[in-house]
């Protein structure tokens, strides 16, 4: 049975990849603020996560927040998965933000966690297509959902990067950086 969910799992992933490259993705107006409150919401309603410490941080000062422009359904996926990653990869007495930023040219979206943290030599390796880091091995998963937030985000004219340390302080941090409207 666990077999079969993992593989149903690993095939939608694969399909919403493959979808990525064939369809042209949507070029409106996204209200990250809103984005954000709708992915912390809908990961608040999971049984599992239930009770988990996470923080939305959105500067109210200068407002409003700038948009970006694309496509709100993938854009909502890849916070979405990088959200997720952060529960699975903490414990209960762990924290989680999610925190909106901007520089002026882009609009950056981060998703920290005070975590295990990502081994050094999985590092430079967890965007690619199936590639489990050593710390995910035993964790649920497809090994396809960074590597669905790398892509989205360079469908979107941006980038995802990731800053982590296993050492005190530990965590993870990955930054999501899309484009200002």
């Amino acid at each position: 049975s666990r077999a079969v969910e993992r593989l149903t799992r690993l095939l939608t992933d694969l399909r919403k990849l493959s979808d990525l490259e064939e369809r042209t993705i949507e070029r409106l107006p996204v209200n990250v603020p809103e984005l954000l409150d709708d992915v912390v919401s809908a990961v608040r309603t999971i049984p599992a996560y239930e009770g988990r410490n996470i923080t939305l941080l959105i500067p109210k000062i200068p407002s409003p927040f700038p948009t970006t422009t694309g496509d709100r359904d993938l854009l909502v996926l890849a916070v979405y998965n990088l959200v997720e990653n952060a529960l699975k990869f903490t414990s209960t007495e762990d924290s989680i933000e999610v925190r909106a930023l901007e520089d002026g040219r882009s609009i950056l979206i981060e998703v920290a966690d005070s975590g295990v943290g990502i081994p050094s030599e999985d590092v430079s390796k967890i965007f690619e297509e199936l590639y489990r880091g050593s710390n995910a091995r035993g964790t649920e998963g497809s090994g396809l959902g960074l590597a669905l937030v790398h892509r989205i985000a360079i469908l979107h004219g941006g980038g995802v990067g990731v800053r982590s340390s296993q050492k005190e302080p530990r965590g993870t941090v990955f930054t999501l950086r899309l484009p200002r409207r």
